[in-house]
């Protein structure tokens, strides 16, 4: 059986052929995927309040437990809802680095 063999190496006596074909090639960007890559890679600090009211962070704790997720999850729905553009958890999952 013949084998065919196909570069697509620039080669200036082939013309402008191979580059059109990698440029139609290339993936185009993503502004979500960049903006949800960036929160994945940025370092990570600790976020803290200090002296809250144990009534208020009894009920955090219970609203969070009562919808079956994190309390971090929580906090980024509150964000969310307070107008704050936070991608969804699975997009900016660290551990899915």
């Amino acid at each position: 059986m013949a084998k065919i063999s196909v570069t697509l190496d620039d080669d200036p006596a082939r013309g402008e052929t191979s580059a059109k074909f990698r440029e139609m090639a290339e993936a185009l960007p993503s502004v979500s995927k960049a903006k949800s890559g960036a929160l994945r890679d940025a370092p990570r600090v600790q976020l803290a309040f200090s002296n809250v009211p144990k009534p208020i962070k009894d009920a955090f704790d219970r609203e969070a437990a009562r919808l079956g997720i994190a309390k971090k999850e929580l906090l980024y729905s509150c964000l969310r809802l307070g107008g704050i553009p936070i991608p969804e958890q699975d997009e900016i999952d660290g551990r899915r680095r």
